[in-house]
């Protein structure tokens, strides 16, 4: 028995309902806050199920992680694409796991580029799921020498603590 992922999945459920009676009076402040909040518990309840299969990993001796968390260590692992327009406007879009709910709008992230080890805060925001840091993205990409196609990895080593590798 699980008590948090209990406690967690009933939040879920009260919040689900909140949202929607307040769909039903038409209130879209209440919708939107409700639907960001649903978006936090479904993630902290997918990092505590990570967690979980973690610790079951290293219980049974096995020094690499679970396929769902390639990385050791990681809590989220978010693989991008880089396009060619990524590139030139120095973005860094995060749509697939944004629409996957493994990240949220609004999140803080504070980065870790390798492998020049720079480090730079940004978020993530709603027009176009990207993150708002582009000249520190730009030097990444010349750094890194990513090219359009090449895959990117986003990796949270512990709650808010990212590295950005290339593949």
């Amino acid at each position: 028995m699980d008590e948090f992922a209990d406690e967690i999945e009933t939040e879920i459920v009260n919040t689900m309902q909140q949202i929607s009676a307040a769909a039903a009076r038409r209130d879209l402040n209440a919708v939107e806050q409700g639907t960001k909040k649903a978006a936090e518990l479904t993630a902290i309840k997918d990092q505590h199920e990570a967690s979980k299969s973690r610790v079951r990993t290293l219980k049974n001796g096995s020094q690499f992680s679970s396929p769902a968390v390639r990385t050791l260590g990681a809590i989220r692992e978010l693989a991008v694409s880089v396009t060619q327009g990524m590139i030139a406007q120095n973005l860094l879009t995060l749509t697939e796991p944004v629409k996957h709910r493994k990240i949220s709008v609004g999140d803080r992230l504070s980065i870790e580029a390798l492998p020049s080890h720079d480090r730079f805060q940004t978020e993530l925001l709603g027009s176009g799921k990207k993150l708002r840091e582009r000249g520190k993205i730009a030097k990444f990409y010349r750094d890194a020498g990513v090219h359009a196609g090449d895959v990117v990895l986003l990796i949270e080593i512990t709650p808010g603590q990212w590295q950005l590798k290339k593949r």
